[in-house]
């Protein structure tokens, strides 16, 4: 009779030789090129710590080329920084899912359109397409000059006050746009929030969201309280839940009074939090779809709008000339200081302030990776074919970055990458600071429109500088693009 651990030798042995002839399989298959790494942990071991995840992405990608092929322990996957790869992934019917990484995001922010898989996901972006309509983004515009008003005020007391962190304020002034435009709700006028402790409490679950994505052992509630991770966590999404929850009472405290006083607009039916209560009284969403897709809305809307405006006021404080030339077309536009109604035709005749977001958002993309997985066989246009359950890591920050694509000037910050003659014959999927295809953002007009009216009053009140350099950058590899050392801005006032 064998014994039990001649039994637990052959169980492993076994298990061995199927993941082996597993991998096998796929190098016969898809004969793409790729770090193979170790037996059974594959080249998980590099992914460990995210601030090396980029760097490594990095590496490979030159060493191999713009695809490549890998394991993360028993799991095939795949990194693509190709267009054309790119494209044939986003736009399959078969890659709309998002990869298994995303699944911390299900524990911390909710199952809302961010992470559903399909038909639910598709169901749910028809019913909540109109909340980003453009009549509904164009009655969003008093909120985002009124927001903006008060952040001029705010911003006056940093004026020559020394190097200041923005990214906190600007965090602040767009969670309040983003819960008045898509939960109709203004969070400063509440006296039970405190907006701060909001605001870390969301940085806490990003931040635990995001190391259970490349810690998945974290997962495990016992082991993040192994590690003294769970109380804090588990305080934030309560907070932030509780947060939520009262708005959705609000509101529908609001509709039991309309029903009595008179309907809506139609523009305010669209509003989103409208939409999704609408569709909870028609049965159609439960109070958790409610409650999930608001607090992945909100997440969303304040967090990388807040990002985008920062990170691209600290690349202009590093390139005065460029800054120096919006200001000019803004000044044009707006020739007295102070604040001023910014309309939607003239966030259209912004035109040298679209290059600036364009190549902020190319050099510093707002999602560095993205992640698919594979719900059936896809074929791609380079004639392989990828088998069902490949994870696909979508890496737009070394796509953006391609001097193959964008020249010997790729990895610094010009704006003239968006000339139209130098970028009409580029490829259509080499710039995809919101993803593109089947699964976009939701809110991208949202996020432009928003940017450029905040961006065009603070560089029309405001010149911004640093003393950090360019090239001391260091990206982080996050659900939203993090910088290793936050550069510090210094305000002067414009007249």
């Amino acid at each position: 009779m064998l014994t039990w651990q001649l039994w637990c030798a052959l169980l492993f042995v076994s298990w061995f030789y199927f993941l082996w002839t597993r991998r096998r399989f796929y190098l016969l298959t898809l004969k793409i090129p790729g770090p193979q790494g170790y037996p059974i942990i594959g080249m998980a071991h590099k992914l460990l710590r995210r601030e090396n995840v980029l760097k490594e992405f990095g590496f490979y990608l030159d060493k191999h080329g713009p695809t490549i092929f890998s394991w993360l322990g028993p799991i095939p996957f795949m990194i693509v920084s190709d267009p054309q790869i790119i494209q044939d992934i986003f736009t399959s019917p078969h890659c709309i899912n998002k990869g298994i990484i995303y699944k911390a995001v299900d524990d911390g922010a909710g199952l809302g359109l961010f992470s559903l898989t399909d038909p639910r996901w598709s169901v749910h972006r028809k019913l909540l397409n109109p909340a980003f309509g453009h009549k509904v983004l164009l009655s969003f515009l008093p909120i985002f000059n009124n927001e903006t008003k008060a952040l001029l005020k705010l911003f006056d007391t940093l004026v020559d006050d020394g190097e200041k962190d923005l990214i906190p304020y600007l965090q602040y002034f767009t969670l309040g746009i983003a819960t008045q435009t898509t939960m109709g709700s203004d969070v400063k006028l509440d006296g039970g929030i405190n907006n701060n402790r909001l605001l870390e409490d969301y940085q806490c679950v990003l931040e635990s969201m995001t190391d259970m994505c490349f810690s998945p052992w974290l997962s495990s509630k016992t082991v993040r309280q192994l590690f003294g991770k769970e109380e804090r966590y588990s305080s934030a999404k309560s907070e932030i839940r509780g947060f939520i929850r009262k708005l959705i009472e609000r509101k529908l405290a609001r509709d039991a009074e309309i029903a009595e006083n008179g309907n809506p607009s139609p523009l305010e039916k669209n509003i989103f939090l409208n939409l999704a209560t609408d569709l909870l009284k028609r049965g159609i969403f439960s109070w958790k779809n409610v409650e999930d897709e608001s607090n992945v809305i909100v997440f969303g809307a304040f967090e990388t709008t807040a990002n985008t405006v920062a990170y691209t006021l600290i690349l202009l404080s590093m390139f005065p000339k460029y800054q120096e030339k919006a200001f000019e077309e803004i000044l044009a536009l707006f020739p007295d200081p102070g604040d001023f109604e910014v309309t939607y035709a003239d966030t259209q005749e912004m035109v040298y302030l679209d290059l600036i977001l364009n190549e902020s958002m190319r050099v510093i993309p707002p999602v560095p990776v993205v992640s698919r997985q594979t719900s059936q066989d896809v074929l791609l246009s380079s004639g392989v074919v990828v088998p069902k359950g490949v994870q696909i890591a979508i890496d737009i920050f070394h796509l953006h970055r391609s001097k193959k694509i964008w020249g010997e000037g790729a990895e610094t910050f010009d704006p003239e990458h968006f000339l139209p003659h130098h970028y009409q014959n580029k490829h259509p999927y080499a710039f995809i600071p919101f993803t593109k295809g089947i699964r976009n953002c939701i809110g991208w007009r949202y996020a432009m429109i928003s940017a450029k009216i905040t961006l065009a009053k603070l560089l029309r009140n405001y010149k911004f500088s640093t003393s950090f350099k360019f090239e001391d950058l260091y990206f982080v590899e996050d659900i939203t693009i993090k910088l290793k050392t936050v550069p510090l801005l210094t305000l002067q006032r414009r007249t």
